[in-house]
């Protein structure tokens, strides 16, 4: 045994410390947490962008569709100065319009009042378009 207070130069016992071993596991760990997270952010990004460009397709077509229910109120209007009443009905107001209205939101149509003549869209909301 040596006793001078050195140290001796051979192996410690008790030392602790990380082997090369224990270093690998840890560094694919993080490597394979960090391609999950990659691939993660970048489907976030690629919906971001998508939903970022129908967002002003969804307010064209809502602008083309208000633009189709302007028409309608003119020819509206033209019927009731010719007739001094609006059309009975809806059908009616279709044979008016030649072509037939074609809306770009999908399922919207326009609502008709007989007795106001007032014409409204039944989607009219961009984000529901």
């Amino acid at each position: 045994m040596h006793r001078g207070g050195a140290p001796s130069s051979g192996t410690r016992r008790g030392q602790s410390g990380f082997g090369l071993l224990e270093i690998l596991v840890v560094a694919v760990i993080l490597a394979v947490v960090g391609s999950f997270l990659y691939q993660y952010f970048v489907s976030t990004t690629k919906t971001v962008e998508t939903i970022q460009q129908q967002k002003p397709m969804s307010a064209a077509r809502l602008a083309a569709d208000r633009a189709t229910v302007a028409s309608i109120r003119t020819s509206l209007t033209l019927y009731f100065g010719q007739h001094g009443a609006y059309p009975p009905s809806k059908d009616v107001v279709a044979t008016l319009l030649n072509p037939p209205p074609s809306f770009q939101c999908e399922g919207n149509d326009y609502r008709y009042e007989p007795a106001t003549g007032l014409v409204t869209l039944v989607i009219d909301d961009a984000s529901r378009c």
